[in-house]
């Protein structure tokens, strides 16, 4: 895994001493594997991380439930009865969408404890909000407001301390974050290794102005994408090639070797994409994703001075 940061954050202190969360864990993971699962389909699984839309899909659907909910509170004070009642259900409603998005994020971040447990007491704050907002709504229903209301409220005080635990796991623990956004590619022509360093078919990682490249060579055309996979940091070129595609080798995120495009998560971000040349026998790259890749020149780009790809 990705070297974790050195700051530790509460939430962490406090599951630090919550060994019975590993247990949680557990029955989370086993409860959604079937879905979410290495082995389940990956169709399901890419719209649940976001694929799609580029980025977290919990990030988005997260906002529904709490949205809601903080209306209901603020028309339960205003004495608008029929609207908080329609949103305190609304928001049960976005709940469910912000469970299972929630599960897919983190379903694959619980090799390490921190994630582990952080999550399962997010997870756990999370469904004890959504059972006192269903018992406000019930009680709503029946006429008994005054218990509703003091439910409802109760669960925002939940809810807070739940979103506190969400903002641990996305900025102190880069959960559902791309791990390679501070990465800057160059975008001149960087030299970065000798032709003769690359065997057919085998990635090999450099770096171009410290940010890790994956270059491969297959046949006469030599690929070059970001080696840090967006998902948690996995080291793309141990992961397995197949064709044009290369997979992940800690959570299987599927990307293009031609133009780092995203194929499967968990990742739901792009990996850069490099234009290729070689001349002398030396092989240069630059950030373009307009113009990816390359290919050897004749005669192997030995003595040329040729471009494979541009000026």
């Amino acid at each position: 895994m990705a070297k974790r940061p050195t700051t530790v954050g509460i939430g962490q202190k406090i599951t630090t001493e919550m060994p019975w969360l590993d247990g949680v864990a557990k029955v989370m993971e086993e409860a959604f594997a079937p879905l979410l699962g290495q082995d389940a389909p990956r169709e399901p699984r890419d719209f649940l991380y976001g694929v799609w839309l580029g980025h977290s899909l919990h990030a988005a659907v997260v906002t529904a439930p709490i949205g809601a909910w903080s209306a209901a509170a603020l028309f339960d004070l205003l004495g608008e009865e029929d609207a908080a009642d329609l949103l305190v259900g609304a928001g049960l409603l976005g709940a469910a969408g912000a469970t299972i998005t929630g599960a897919a994020q983190w379903q694959d971040a619980t090799n390490d404890d921190a994630p582990r447990r952080v999550g399962a007491l997010h997870a756990l704050l999370n469904y004890s909000v959504t059972g006192l907002m269903a018992g406000s709504w019930l009680m709503r229903r029946q006429g008994r407001r005054q218990a509703g209301i003091a439910l409802s409220a109760l669960g925002m005080g939940v809810t807070l301390a739940s979103a506190w635990l969400g903002g641990e796991l996305a900025y102190g623990l880069g959960i559902g974050v791309d791990h390679a956004a501070f990465e800057t590619p160059p975008t001149k022509w960087t030299d970065v290794a000798a032709l003769d360093e690359l065997a057919d078919g085998k990635p090999k990682r450099v770096e171009a102005d410290g940010v890790p490249v994956l270059l491969l060579r297959q046949g006469d055309a030599i690929r070059a994408i970001g080696a840090t996979c967006t998902h948690l940091g996995g080291p793309l070129d141990e992961g397995k090639i197949a064709g044009e595609a290369v997979t992940c080798p800690w959570h299987g995120s599927v990307f293009c070797l031609t133009n780092g495009a995203l194929i499967h998560g968990p990742a739901t971000a792009p990996v850069a994409a490099y234009q290729v040349r070689v001349a002398d026998g030396r092989v240069a790259i630059r950030a373009n994703a307009e113009e990816p890749g390359g290919t050897i020149p004749v005669g192997g780009g030995q003595g040329t001075g040729a471009s494979a790809s541009g000026s």
